[in-house]
């Protein structure tokens, strides 16, 4: 059996492994003064959106800017503490899950060593948009390094 962190017996959702989707639809609910189950497909969207902005390493600032996006005239009025506060609570459940899941790959193996390459970003970029004489200029043109990746 792999290692695991995971636990199904656990008292909370990130323990047993769950999706962050439904406690971020019930704070979007809360947050809006609406119930997640009466537009689900709706409230999913948001909270696929904002796991996806977590993990594109948004901050809650980000997250607030967007929160201020799903207030409609309808809404209840919402002012800057608590559009943060509401913010600061789905981004902290959207990383516990992504860091929650990273661990489990890093358990199972799946997630490579991080080894810096030999080579430096510089050249790295310009072997890769440059043509080949164009590249034969650029090292020409550069310093050779000592070491790797300086």
């Amino acid at each position: 059996m792999p290692p695991t962190i995971i636990s199904r017996k656990a008292s909370n959702w990130v323990d047993r492994g769950e999706s962050p989707h439904r406690t971020i639809e019930r704070v979007l609910g809360r947050f809006l003064d609406e119930n997640p189950l009466d537009r689900a497909v709706w409230f999913r969207e948001q909270s696929e959106t904002i796991v996806g902005m977590v993990a594109a390493d948004a901050t809650e600032v980000h997250v607030a800017g967007f929160l201020r996006t799903l207030l409609t005239a309808e809404s209840p009025p919402r002012d800057s503490t608590a559009i943060r506060a509401a913010a600061i609570a789905v981004w902290h459940i959207a990383k516990a899950a992504l860091v929650r899941d990273f661990a489990e790959r890093v358990l199972r193996g799946e997630v490579p060593i991080n080894e810096p390459t030999p080579d430096s970003l510089s050249h790295w970029l310009a072997a890769r948009l440059l043509t080949p004489q164009q590249l034969a200029e650029f090292e020409s043109e550069s310093p050779q390094e000592t070491e790797p990746g300086k």
